[in-house]
């Protein structure tokens, strides 16, 4: 596909589908070799849905192997971002430093918050009245 496009290619995918068997890590060196420019990996199994909290660790493990790869390719991270200290957390190692995945998904975290993409940006929490809320709902529906 990658040959074909215009753009750049992406995949997304899950660590695996059963609870420990995850595979994620074993197909970015081939996603890479397939020309792909990134990848993002969601820290959860099909089988878990969202019965537990998404594997950081592992996408960190899996973003590790990416940029390692012949072809690097960017890993965007993906599960449990519902704050911005969720996410600078995701693109940073404990110490602070940066880590390999790029950014993150956010998904859920959105639904829940539309700002949080202003939180994210900021680098701060930001705590709308209920009229700020309804005032952005009706810019989303008039825009």
């Amino acid at each position: 596909m990658s040959t074909v496009l215009n753009c750049p290619l992406t995949i997304k995918m899950r660590k695996g589908y059963s609870e420990g068997e995850d595979v994620a890590h074993t197909l970015i060196p081939k996603v890479a070799a397939w020309g792909a420019s990134g990848v993002t990996i969601h820290g959860r199994t099909r089988e878990q849905r969202y019965s537990k909290l998404a594997d950081w660790t592992y996408i960190k493990q899996c973003s590790d192997i990416a940029s390692t790869c012949d072809q690097p390719i960017q890993v965007v991270g993906n599960g449990d971002v519902y704050s911005w200290q969720q996410h600078v957390a995701a693109i940073e190692n404990e110490d602070g430093t940066p880590s390999n995945v790029a950014t993150t998904y956010v998904a859920r975290g959105a639904l829940l918050k539309p700002w949080i993409f202003t939180e994210i940006k900021e680098r701060r929490d930001w705590d709308i009245s209920a009229s700020e809320r309804l005032d952005l709902i009706k810019k989303f529906a008039r825009d």
